[in-house]
């Protein structure tokens, strides 16, 4: 029973009944923002790959294995698996195991952050629109932003050899401790603009495609964010 109510709440947290428009009378009152310390946990990482699928004997039908995440957390699964993904598989073998560790050891080791990713890039963002002024953490602000990288992690697309990146993204802004707008946005292999792909071992190796890869679908989580907020 415990199980089936976190699933319900996951659900309700990335269903669109969470999300808030910014009002205009908020736009224009709102001048300066403070952007909280992003929420991202590494344990949220969830590695999907042929080998997986396979063992899964998931043999048939192309799509069929793209959205395995072993091991994932009810929260913000399906928004990023996409469609053709399996429910209950099992837990990745030894060397599936030993090559996502390869590559978590591979990120912290090059000071690869998807927290500190997505918040630059929404930073960065925020300043070429022009949408608000962002001040320093100790600074009073007109309103405070907060993001939560809910999930995150590489998954293959049918039947790829490469991974693509994924990740799930919420951000709300409080003014006075009043929600004034919070909306989501998850970035799946499926997305058309989300190309940057490698395979197990590059990431494992090279901390450079692992920084390309997270940073690009970090910028894609956070342009849907910016342009909610932009409207």
């Amino acid at each position: 029973m415990k199980k089936l109510i976190l699933a319900l709440l996951s659900v309700v947290l990335l269903s669109g009944c969470v999300t808030k428009s910014l009002s205009v009378e908020d736009r224009h009152q709102i001048k300066t923002i403070k952007i909280l310390p992003v929420y991202f946990a590494v344990e949220n990482f969830k590695y999907t790959s042929m080998t997986q699928a396979w063992g899964a004997g998931l043999g048939a039908g192309a799509g069929a294995a793209t959205g395995m995440l072993a091991g994932a957390s009810s929260a913000g699964t399906s928004a990023l698996t996409g469609a053709g993904s399996v429910v209950g598989t099992k837990a990745a073998d030894g060397a599936t195991a030993d090559i996502s560790q390869a590559i978590l050891n591979n990120m912290q080791a090059h000071g690869i952050d998807v927290g500190k990713l997505v918040r630059e890039s929404f930073e960065r963002r925020i300043k070429q629109e022009g949408l608000f002024t962002i001040v320093a953490q100790g600074e009073r602000a007109d309103a405070d932003v907060e993001i939560m990288v809910m999930q995150w992690g590489l998954s293959l697309k049918n039947y790829s050899s490469v991974l693509y990146p994924v990740i799930g993204v919420n951000g709300s802004m409080k003014r006075s401790g009043t929600s004034v707008w919070r909306n989501f946005n998850t970035i799946s292999a499926f997305n058309e603009s989300n190309t940057l792909a490698y395979t197990p071992e590059q990431y494992a190796t090279d901390p450079e495609a692992a920084r390309a890869a997270f940073s690009r679908v970090s910028d894609l989580a956070v342009g849907k964010l910016i342009e909610d907020l932009k409207q």
